[in-house]
């Protein structure tokens, strides 16, 4: 069985080896173009953190409806009034499809303690009264 010093000494010889093995410098153009590009990251990564408002697909239909009913009532027969109500209409569209396709993920499995709860029907075979009170 090899000594603990034996052990340690063979780690730090093995870190060294790996420390010539440094990768090679990136090239100038590569260096530049990251020196360039880092505003651009900078400014992405503070408006990632924002705390923007969670929009529903609810909250799109109500804006399209509200669009195509100003549209409608302040717009009289100029073309500009036609296209904001065919935009109302587009989105409105959009948006109900945006709402069917969100409900059609199938149901998280729930846990509870980290043990899967049993959601199945479990009054089967008893009576009302133990269904009832939920043994």
């Amino acid at each position: 069985m090899p000594n603990r010093s034996d052990r340690i000494q063979q780690e730090v010889d093995d870190l060294l080896a790996k420390i010539e093995k440094f990768p090679p410098r990136r090239p100038l153009s590569r260096r530049l173009s990251d020196v360039a590009s880092a505003p651009f990251h900078a400014i992405s990564r503070r408006i990632s953190r924002l705390n923007r408002p969670n929009i529903s697909a609810g909250h799109v239909l109500l804006a399209a409806i509200i669009i195509i009913v100003i549209a409608y009532v302040a717009g009289d027969s100029g073309d500009i009034w036609r296209w904001i109500i065919v935009a109302g209409v587009g989105l409105f569209i959009a948006a109900f499809v945006m709402s069917l396709r969100r409900h059609s993920k199938p149901p998280a499995q729930r846990y509870w303690r980290d043990r899967p709860l049993d959601v199945e029907d479990r009054g089967s075979g008893r009576s009302f009264w133990n269904r009832w009170r939920g043994r």
